[in-house]
């Protein structure tokens, strides 16, 4: 029996109820962007909560059993794209007692249903997310006419599982959540082809970092002997000097343990005194780092499957820069190559630097697995001692530089040379102190050579580090080119090394040239290649790997990991053509659109999502070859992308590459499906450039979907007959107004922690209408009782979020958040008398923010429970709720 209610706040003037009123007046009518409505209404705050695209949320969680105890009995139907949470539970209870704070209870909801479409190989995926009560197992199962086709379980050490159609025909599906346990349990929900969804963080940044250590940037000026005596007198001890002027430091080790006996919590305490010390100019965590991959598929793959260099356009680059990286040194920073007794894996073997210069291997003792823990000269990968291995560096080098050798699939450079450089240990992971250590190194000794003239980086997940950023910067001044995964959050927000300055950063696309579902996106991404996408169409990256320990092989992955070494190989090529390329060279062809097909209709042009466009190995040869040799018919754009809220009609531009080109003759163009026209043929003449006409029929799309075609075009010239297919994708946008993550709790909260929480001192409730929430906050009247939502003058925090498990927190794992003016990134907010603050805009979602150059001075936030309710009872006003910073 729930024993907790929590009504909407109560009315008290008149003025209120106007206000309630205004706002139920717009349910049938166009959203407002601003208050301007409200009219003569006495206001303190007011201001209106956007919802993140295909956001759902389960009709009965906890909270809404509050107001109607009965579950709902019949399945609840959801679009064919979507992100929704949602909470079950076997039994009713109470959750444990927070001192000072009223107790919250429980309803039993054993299980949802939820009824969809699926198409063919389409997949929902679940993740789970405990609760005060504890951490239960759930089931996920997939119905078709009462049948079960598919089931998964969580446990202990799975927290995400997937349900497949497996048929080969698309049809509705029941999707069902079962509770497997005694506890409450949250849990998300979402289509594997959801772009926006898939493979976010849905839990606050907690950064892995090294406890009791941190990287220390001194002032301008202060020499060695200067910083180790001022580190000292600062409760820090010097270490390592990493880059002038850059230590490695510890905490003192009556600091490390805390009075809390929370090593990570004192760590950051301790930092963000360090931040405070005479003589520092920045001190951040020494982060750890792992390998920007997706989840692994151990499913070998062979080289008839390497469609991805067929969508970076690899056969025509390779008949222009015949030299296929030759000279070429790439340093691939990553978990190492795995090596034999004998020698490196097969594949990539021939192509591995003869003579390896002496201090190839990184990683420090408390990451390292090999048998020469710390730093050493050997970077051979051993594999994890704990779970399976993938070998994550032999993969990204083989995409790189794999040798044709008839024994396996060739790299996008196949002859240039590698150089493996060890950078990250057990689990793939490591630390930021590690990877500044490898970037001072390849760029060689002060007055000497650089050590690689491409780095590739499949790694990140860092925040901004200015030192690190300085490391690559004086290697880039030496010529070495900097290529990095952007990460495989589904996010904006930046990513390092990705986002660094020059450096070029990649997101990731599948087997259309979409973006795939699991990659990061944003102003700061340069261009893309191919990642695969598993959820969409099954396609991974195929190269060199291997399984049970010893048996070498092709294995498919995904992940930015797999886009960054093809763009690392195209730009070996390039430079196998033209050795005095550096990153200005290049960066000036991305900028004019030399190097990537756009997705527009005149390039060059750029998208968050592909920045400058999807790489293209045939222009980005040709860009550095002065007189390239061709007669092919090319497709610009190669691959085109119509939807609804985007471009609905495209030129495609048909046009034979090369100085000698042929005129060819356009025989015939195969009938597209019902969803796309060809408003413009071209004509029957024979000549060198055509144009073709495409827009999208909405009326033949189902919302939601992205469907996807080969435009086939058949032509011939003097020489014979070619086919041409150029990728199409087509999609009508779900309507924004279905948008709901459940009932929201607004609350100013004190921006000043007391005893390590916040304080709350207002709050309001609000429901969604169109697509949105609206809120207004009152003005404290003087009059006793003080309402929830009265807010005396001062300075506040403003959040906002949904209870769906009715625990009295918002904001934690598997609940929507969104805080003022961005997540993760609190600004106060100052109320005074007699000036209204409105038009305040947020956003909410179910994923959390990552740490990113924006917030320098942001730190990680282990153990975050969520900011707490105050209570609704009329016979405890003033109540005050503590929540964690």
């Amino acid at each position: 029996m729930v024993t907790m209610l929590r009504p909407l706040s109560f009315v008290k003037s008149a003025s209120s109820v106007a206000i309630l009123a205004t706002i139920a007046g717009c349910g049938g009518g166009s959203s407002s962007d601003s208050d301007s409505d409200l009219g003569t209404v006495n206001v303190a705050l007011s201001g209106f909560i956007d919802i993140e695209s295909g956001t759902r949320v389960d009709s009965d969680n906890a909270d809404a059993l509050i107001l109607n105890p009965t579950p709902r009995s019949t399945a609840q139907d959801l679009p064919p794209e979507y992100v929704l949470a949602g909470y079950v539970s076997e039994f009713s209870g109470d959750y444990p007692v927070i001192s000072g704070f009223p107790s919250f209870s429980y309803a039993a909801d054993p299980d949802d249903d939820y009824t969809m479409t699926l198409r063919a190989d389409q997949s929902v995926e679940l993740q789970v997310f405990g609760t005060r009560e504890g951490a239960s197992a759930l089931r996920l199962s997939l119905l078709e006419g009462g049948v079960v086709r598919d089931t998964a379980v969580t446990n202990s050490t799975t927290n995400q599982i997937r349900v497949t159609n497996n048929t080969s025909a698309d049809g509705a599906f029941t999707v069902r959540v079962e509770s497997e346990g005694p506890t409450p349990m949250l849990y998300v929900l979402s289509t594997a082809v959801n772009a926006a969804a898939r493979a976010r963080s849905f839990e606050w940044p907690a950064y892995e970092f090294v406890e009791g250590e941190a990287i220390v940037a001194m002032d301008a000026g202060i020499g060695a002997q200067s910083a180790q005596t001022m580190m000292a007198q600062a409760t820090m001890l010097a270490d390592q000097e990493l880059a002038p002027g850059v230590w490695k430091v510890k905490a003192p080790m009556q600091l490390q343990q805390g009075s809390s006996g929370n090593t990570k919590a004192a760590t950051l305490d301790w930092i963000q005194a360090l931040k405070q010390q005479p003589g520092v100019a920045s001190a951040t965590p020494n982060y750890q780092m792992r390998t920007m991959m997706d989840t692994p598929i151990n499913e070998p793959l062979y080289g008839a499957q390497q469609w991805h260099y067929g969508l970076l356009n690899g056969p025509t680059g390779w008949q222009l820069a015949q030299n296929f990286g030759s000279g070429v040194t790439v340093a691939v920073m990553d978990t190492g190559l795995y090596r034999s007794a004998s020698r490196w894996h097969q594949d990539v073997d021939a192509n591995v630097i003869s003579a390896l210069p002496p201090g190839t291997d990184f990683v420090s003792e408390q990451f390292d697995n090999d048998s020469q823990p710390g730093r050493d000269d050997n970077p051979a990968d051993p594999g994890n001692s704990v779970g399976g291995s993938v070998y994550h560096g032999t993969h990204v080098a083989g995409t790189v530089a794999a040798a044709v050798n008839r024994q396996g699939g060739g790299g996008v450079a196949f002859e240039s040379t590698l150089l493996p450089v060890r950078v990250l240990g057990e689990g793939g992971s490591g630390s930021s102190a590690d990877l500044l250590a490898a970037l001072q190194w390849v760029a060689g000794p002060t007055t000497g050579q650089r050590r690689a003239d491409i780095v590739n980086l499949s790694l990140g997940g860092l925040p901004f580090i200015q030192s690190m950023q300085n490391a690559i910067s004086a290697a880039a001044d030496k010529g070495v080119i900097f290529v990095a995964a952007a990460g495989n959050s589904s996010t904006s927000t930046r990513s390092y090394p990705a986002a660094f300055d020059n450096v070029f950063s990649v997101s990731a696309v599948d087997g259309v040239g979409e973006l795939a579902s699991y990659s990061n996106f944003g102003s700061w991404i340069d261009l893309a290649a191919p990642g695969g996408d598993a959820s969409r169409d099954g396609k991974l990256v195929s190269s060199t790997s291997v399984i049970n320990g010893t048996e070498e092989t092709y294995i498919g992955l995904q992940g930015t990991s797999m886009a960054a070494p093809h763009v690392s190989g195209v730009f070996a090529l390039m430079k196998g053509e033209n050795g005095l390329l550096d990153y200005q060279d290049i960066n000036r062809f991305l900028l004019a659109g030399d190097l990537t097909t756009a997705d527009c209709s005149n390039p060059p042009c750029r998208t968050d999502a592909l920045g400058y466009g999807l790489l293209d190995a045939g222009k980005a040869a040709s860009a550095a070859l002065s007189s390239p040799p061709t007669n092919l018919l090319t497709a610009t754009p190669t691959i085109v992308s119509l939807s609804s809220e985007g471009t609905r009609s495209s030129n495609l531009v048909l046009e034979v590459y090369g100085d000698d080109a042929e005129d060819v003759t356009i025989d015939r163009i195969v009938q597209p499906p019902a969803w796309l026209s060809i408003d413009s043929a071209p004509g029957s003449q024979p000549a060198k450039r055509f144009n073709l006409e495409l827009s999208l029929n909405l009326d033949a799309l189902e919302p939601g979907i992205s469907e996807r075609t080969n435009l086939e075009v058949q032509y011939s010239s003097v020489s014979g007959g070619r086919t041409l297919q150029i990728p199409v994708v087509g999609q009508q946008v779900t309507d924004q107004q279905a948008r709901d993550a459940g009932r929201h709790f607004v609350l100013l909260v004190s921006p000043e922690p007391e005893g390590g929480f916040f304080t709350t001192e207002a709050q309001t409730n609000v429901v969604a209408e169109n697509g949105q929430y609206r809120f207004v906050f009152e003005p404290d009247d003087g009059v006793p009782p003080k309402e929830l939502n009265e807010v005396s003058p001062g300075n506040y925090i403003l959040v906002a979020g949904s209870d769906l498990d009715n625990d009295g927190l918002i904001c934690h794992g598997g609940e929507a958040c969104a805080e003022y003016p961005v997540a993760g990134l609190r600004q106060e907010i100052t109320i005074s008398a007699g000036n209204p603050i409105e038009g305040i805009r947020m956003t909410t979602s179910y994923s959390r923010p990552s740490i990113s150059a924006a917030s320098p001075e942001q730190l990680p936030r282990p153990d975050f429970q969520g900011y707490q309710l105050l209570s609704p009872n009329p016979d405890a006003t003033n109540v005050k709720a503590l929540s964690q910073p």
